[in-house]
């Protein structure tokens, strides 16, 4: 049971945990959740204004600015849950118990980079997700490299980023986590 919970939190982290395929959708399957059509809250007007604010964290080694980048115990347990978990298995794993497991990971390796990357010259130069995925009115740009380039105007990816999380409709944009790939 621990390893079911460990592998769906972890999945849950990039953002795509999704249930295998049912046969085909009939017009009787429940509609696709929608998480609302609010901007997220503190979200960024745009990817790059994101990735500015994360480079800005790091140069400043500012841990609790790069935390307000990410999603919210309120966001991800409730409007954005659907989103985020949709495995049968989230939701009877608990809320709460997923949120734990994946915001105690958010920080560790929120702190990883710091420890790495925090107080160097970098200037945002772009991302690069491995991969899109969309649900429920949002995109998830998934384990992104963060591209910086340093000093010595060289650019560097940094794999420290869950997903980026894309409001649609408002065209708004936090951080799922943090996530150490290196």
């Amino acid at each position: 049971m621990l390893r079911v919970a460990a592998t769906l939190a972890l999945c849950l982290s990039f953002g795509a945990c999704e249930a295998p395929p049912v046969g085909d959708a009939s017009p009787t399957a429940p509609a696709e959740p929608h998480v609302g059509d609010e901007p997220l809250a503190g979200g960024l007007p745009s990817v790059e204004a994101l990735g500015e604010a994360v480079v800005a964290g790091l140069v400043d080694g500012d841990a609790a600015a790069l935390a307000a980048l990410t999603v919210s115990h309120d966001e991800y347990t409730g409007r954005l849950f659907p989103a985020i978990a949709n495995h049968p298995a989230a939701e009877a794993m608990g809320r709460e118990l997923l949120w734990d497991m994946h915001a105690r990971q958010s920080a560790d390796d929120l702190q990883r980079a710091l420890d790495h990357h925090g107080g160097a010259a970098l200037e945002f130069v772009r991302f690069e997700p491995r991969q899109t995925v969309r649900r429920a009115g949002i995109v998830f740009h998934e384990r992104p490299h963060l591209v910086v380039r340093g000093e010595d105007g060289a650019e560097r990816r940094l794999q420290i980023l869950a997903s980026l999380v894309e409001h649609e409709s408002t065209q708004t944009f936090k951080l799922l986590g943090f996530r150490d790939h290196d």
